[in-house]
């Protein structure tokens, strides 16, 4: 007895270390020297691992993900009644801002608990032994040259930034990157943990998933742009990283159609540790809410906002909330997005509410083209943020999230992805109802018969949670294909229920399963981070 009274004491002082939540598994990040998967940089040049002498931090990936499902309704006040009325259509636009505002910063709060504070800004979002709740990363988002975790925060390449801005000497095209890390948390991690094994080895789903009731995602996304060039960027926390070219690097084989090899992409993108550090440019947010209509996804941007909120004293809060959406305001057959709903900013939308002061905040450093301003939003003013696509919305990417098929092959994020097929978001031009130009000022033709209005409506359909994408439009197949999942598959994708950084840790699982064997590694697919 006289042994246990002091390990009671330190439970009760708050002085016994959490639970590391760090797996040596997976690899940390692409090019890491300790994991069991180090063939995978066979050929490489070697450009993402600590050097010798260093003394710093290092990304630790964290991946022991809880075996049983978890409920932490308990912890998350924004599961409270007195959020119903956010989702009910009826309620006022200045009651649903209040709601919306009030949801999101809970869920940021839960968000940051326990994973700021730290006396250096570099040390925060270290979540393995998070004092207050688990948080993980989805493994093995570490196969790909180009966009694979670095080694300092574990922050994974996404979109390549193209802002028109206006600055002291006139209008100007600031060009850039964005490296982004997300976390899962307790009951996220359950789900992701029916696919990630404790053995190192992978369980693809063979039917559509589903995560459960108070899922929550958090995804810091930096870039490559100054605050000299992007005002907003201003007094905000900011990393050094070691990436490849800030201008969003790629490769060249040398041979017109062919890909270029893994060791390829290692020479010619080499990774090193960033000159000028990276500043927030967006965090954002997913919840699972079954109030949330269809989709029961809740998704939400905050926007980096360091002038106006310079004297909010935790760095991590100077953002504004730029939207709310747990819907895409589906046009109706036969409409264009663009033209519904009706001047949004006047009327509003249905499922979701958008912040209009923080989109002018970020247009205040407009430049001279306006589909290219950093408050660009999504199609016809939806919610998207500076770093994500003009013609899509949060909601409408994350919908496509697959299982890749045995051709490594999934739905488009966004149908300009996609040559092949009708652009989403377009407004025709000239009275021709097959041609056009789509939200970022690209021009736009209607492709195999399929109206610009037919493929809005795909795209954005509000799919239901766990529900595959819909590609079809009668017996059209509109994306030209259907998955091929082998011997006795349906004809219908898998769906990954919103999740896309699961579809692509799959994709680049898949990828290393192909070449282990081979003596140079090549991708024959892309997925684009998100």
């Amino acid at each position: 007895m006289k042994q246990l009274i002091p390990l009671i004491c330190l439970i009760y002082a708050g002085l016994v270390a959490a639970a590391d939540t760090c797996s040596p598994v997976y690899p940390s990040y692409w090019q890491d020297p300790d994991s069991q998967f180090a063939d995978q940089w066979k050929g490489q040049v070697i450009s993402d691992k600590p050097p010798a002498d260093w003394t710093e931090p290092v990304f630790r990936l964290s991946g022991d993900f809880p075996r049983t499902s978890q409920d932490e309704s308990a912890d998350q006040p924004w599961r409270n009644g007195s959020f119903d009325s956010l989702f009910n259509p009826n309620t006022s636009e200045p009651d649903r801002s209040k709601l919306a505002n009030d949801y999101a910063w809970a869920v940021m709060n839960y968000i940051q608990e326990g994973n700021i504070g730290n006396a250096d800004i570099d040390d925060d979002w270290s979540v393995c032994n998070n004092q207050v709740r688990s948080w993980y990363h989805i493994p093995f988002q570490t196969y790909s040259v180009l966009t694979g975790r670095e080694f300092m925060h574990g922050l994974t390449r996404e979109s390549r930034l193209n802002f028109s801005l206006n600055g002291p000497n006139g209008n100007f095209t600031a060009v850039g990157s964005v490296w982004a890390v997300a976390m899962y948390n307790a009951t996220a991690a359950y789900t992701l943990g029916t696919v990630w094994q404790p053995d190192g080895k992978a369980i693809v789903p063979t039917e559509s998933l589903q995560f459960e009731e108070g899922a929550v995602v958090g995804k810091l996304l930096f870039n490559t742009l100054s605050p000299a060039q992007l005002p907003n960027l201003t007094n905000v926390p900011a990393w050094t990283a070691n990436i490849s070219d800030p201008n969003f690097c790629s490769c060249s084989s040398g041979t017109p159609g062919a890909r270029c090899t893994m060791p390829q992409e290692s020479q010619q993108c080499p990774r090193t540790p960033s000159s000028n550090r990276l500043p927030l440019l967006q965090f954002d947010v997913a919840v699972k809410d079954s109030r949330a209509g269809n989709t029961q996804w809740v998704f939400a941007t905050f926007v980096a906002d360091g002038q106006r909120k310079a004297n909010e004293p935790v760095p991590w809060n100077r953002i504004s909330l730029l939207g709310l959406m747990w819907g895409n305001d589906t046009p109706p057959t036969g409409i264009l997005a663009r033209n519904y709903p009706e001047d949004p900013r006047e009327n509003g939308f249905r499922e979701a509410v958008i912040f209009w002061d923080t989109v002018d905040m970020l247009n205040a450093a407009g430049g001279a083209t306006q589909s290219s301003w950093p408050g660009h939003l999504g199609c016809n003013s939806r919610l998207n943020g500076p770093a994500d696509n003009q013609n899509a919305t949060c909601l409408s990417c994350h919908a496509t999230s697959s299982v890749v098929d045995t051709n490594n092959t999934t739905v488009p994020l966004v149908a300009q992805f996609k040559s092949t097929i009708t652009e989403q978001c377009v407004l025709p031009s000239n009275g021709d109802p097959n041609s056009g130009i789509d939200a970022s000022g690209a021009n736009a033709t209607v492709q195999n018969g399929i109206s610009f209005a037919t493929m809005d409506h795909l795209f954005l359909y509000n799919t239901p949670t766990g529900t595959p994408f819909n590609s079809f439009v009668g017996n059209v197949n509109v994306l030209g294909n259907v998955p091929d999942y082998g011997p006795g598959e349906s004809g219908n994708w898998i769906s990954l229920d919103y999740s896309l950084q699961l579809s692509i840790s799959i994709l680049q699982w898949k990828q290393w399963m192909a070449n282990k064997e081979k003596e140079v590694h090549t991708l024959d697919a892309e997925v684009p981070s998100r």
